[in-house]
């Protein structure tokens, strides 16, 4: 028997994906060698190799990141790209192998936009300018951290890559056994996902350790993957709706924003009240004063965190909204709209019973009652 179109097409697709991925590492690798033997007399000459691994880039654009640099100051962090570029093969096969593990099934292109807008996120905050100034400006960093530890992570749990892994196995239930085991319900419980973000989030900034990631290349990897890791972590039991052990009511999710929201503003007000300056590599083309530049990354995380998680609360509530309910597949707002109809609108004394039709908005009889109550209010007084 010949085998289906669809049994021909998605391996091809992961193929393609991890074809793809191979000619992304290669380049990056290219890219790096060319970096480290740069000629001597260059903009590039002595670069260290965890510059050229991290930070290749022609040169510091010295002019404010506020103007044109905003979008044309780029530098090349091949580690951080790699792994963006891992992730995505893996998710783009998975995504192309789930037909096969369940003929007939498909992935939701929401998820796999959501999980794609994710890496774009990293790639954007370890690629773009915010990664070009993050050693020079403490507000670029912060910039950084809120993409990293917020931003990347909601979007790439939304994606319900752990879901897909499930879908897209061979063997989905030992899959299942391991992701709700005791280990993972330990790291993913949410006073422990709340308690590592919270000293991800003040150690890193209120400790002294930002001296250090300011100037160190390679400590600024640690804290990149460290907060992705942490905020994945979090978000896993907020935005995702993932085969673990713990599955939170959207109350109690609310709740572990509201907490998380507290932990950056405290860190904010902290930073944005300090009377010293987080280190920095000086560059003398720009005129900054590092204490002014400290208080206004405090600002940005201030602002711009609760922003972060009140945007998140607000996707939390839509989504509950529309999800249907036991009683109606319509969602909570269909039910209550068949609620408040039932009340006001049915025959009472009919042998309806008090119940409408299933297919309200195609019932003739629901429509004129529901006319016959418009018309009783325009007759009140």
């Amino acid at each position: 028997m010949a085998p289906s179109a669809s049994s021909r097409r998605f391996p091809a697709l992961a193929g393609a994906a991890c074809l793809i991925a191979a000619c992304v590492l290669a380049g990056l690798g290219v890219a790096v060698a060319h970096y480290l033997s740069a000629p001597a007399g260059s903009s590039m000459a002595g670069m260290t190799a965890a510059d050229a691994l991290a930070r290749a880039r022609p040169g510091l654009p010295h002019q404010p990141l506020l103007g044109s640099a905003l979008v044309t100051a780029w530098q090349l962090d091949a580690v951080a790209v790699a792994v963006v570029v891992l992730l995505a093969a893996w998710y783009l096969t998975a995504v192309a192998l789930v037909p096969l593990r369940s003929p007939g099934a498909g992935w939701p292109r929401l998820r796999t936009a959501s999980f794609v807008a994710g890496l774009a996120v990293c790639v954007v905050a370890t690629n773009g300018s915010i990664a070009v100034y993050d050693q020079v400006l403490f507000s670029a960093h912060m910039l950084g951290h809120l993409a990293l530890v917020m931003l990347a992570p909601a979007l790439l749990m939304a994606g319900r890559p752990l879901t897909l892994a499930v879908a897209a196995s061979r063997q989905p239930e030992r899959l299942r056994r391991v992701l709700g085991g005791r280990t993972l319900a330990l790291v993913t419980a949410p006073p422990v996902g709340f308690a590592c973000y919270a000293a991800v989030i003040v150690g890193s900034h209120l400790t002294g350790a930002m001296d250090l990631i300011m100037r160190n290349t390679w400590a600024g990897q640690v804290e990149h993957l460290l907060y992705l890791l942490v905020g994945c972590q979090f978000f896993v039991l907020v935005t995702g709706d993932e085969p673990l052990r713990w599955r939170l009511s959207v109350p109690a999710r609310w709740v572990l924003l509201a907490y998380a929201m507290a932990v950056d503003t405290f860190t904010g007000i902290v930073l944005l009240q300090g009377t010293s300056a987080v280190g920095m590599r000086p560059d003398p083309a720009l005129a900054v004063d590092p204490l002014s530049d400290t208080r206004t990354g405090g600002a940005i995380m201030w602002f711009g965190g609760d922003a972060l998680m009140a945007a998140v609360m607000i996707v939390l509530v839509i989504g509950w909204l529309r999800r249907p309910g036991p009683a109606s597949a319509g969602g909570w707002l269909d039910e209550a709209r068949r609620s408040t109809l039932a009340e006001h609108t049915v025959d009472r004394g009919s042998d309806q019973g008090g119940d409408l039709p299933a297919d309200l908005d195609e019932d003739d009889a629901a429509r004129a009652s529901y006319n016959a109550w418009l018309a009783s209010l325009d007759r009140k007084p």
